[in-house]
C-alpha cells in the first residue's frame, strides 16, 4: 500500500506542477505576432455628392388647422415635414423636390428647393376636402444638375 500511496502522490504533485507551468507561461508568455498584428480595416470611402433620387425623400404633411362649412367641405391649412432618407451627401448645387398632396377635394402640387443643405418650403398651405380627409404627399421627381 505504501507504493500506491507514493504513487498516487507523485502524480498530484505532477498534475500540480504541469498546472502552476502552463498558467505561468501563459500568463508570462510574449503575445505572437499574429495575435497583436490585427488587419488594419479602412473605412469605406463615403458615396459623391450626387442630386437624390425621389425615393430618397419622405414626406409628411402636418394640419396645422381646420375649418369645415356646414355643406361638408373643409379648408385645411397644413405644412410639409420633408425628410431625406438617402444615404450620401447632397450635391453643391440647388435641386428641386416635386411633390403632391393628397387626400383633398383634388391632388395640390407642391414643391420646394434644397440650397446648402436647407430646404425652402412652404407654410401654411390651404387646401379644400372632405371633413376627416387624411393628408400625405408623394414625391414626384426631383430635378437638379448632376454633379461629380
Amino acid at each position: 500500500m505504501p507504493i500506491r500511496r507514493l504513487l498516487a502522490a507523485l502524480a498530484i504533485v505532477g498534475m500540480l506542477a504541469s498546472g502552476v507551468g502552463i498558467a505561468s507561461m501563459l500568463i508570462f508568455s510574449k503575445p505572437t505576432q499574429q495575435q497583436t498584428t490585427a488587419p488594419k480595416r479602412t473605412p469605406p470611402t463615403p458615396p459623391p455628392p450626387s442630386v437624390p433620387t425621389a425615393k430618397e425623400f419622405l414626406i409628411g404633411v402636418n394640419v396645422t388647422a381646420q375649418e369645415c362649412a356646414p355643406a361638408g367641405t373643409c379648408l385645411y391649412t397644413y405644412t410639409i415635414d420633408p425628410r431625406y432618407v438617402g444615404l450620401h451627401p447632397f450635391p453643391p448645387t440647388p435641386f428641386t423636390v416635386e411633390y403632391e398632396v393628397t387626400g383633398g377635394v383634388a391632388p395640390q402640387p407642391g414643391k420646394f428647393t434644397v440650397a446648402d443643405q436647407k430646404a425652402n418650403i412652404l407654410k401654411d398651405v390651404q387646401v379644400e376636402g372632405p371633413p376627416g380627409a387624411q393628408l400625405s404627399a408623394n414625391v414626384l421627381r426631383v430635378t437638379g444638375e448632376a454633379t461629380g
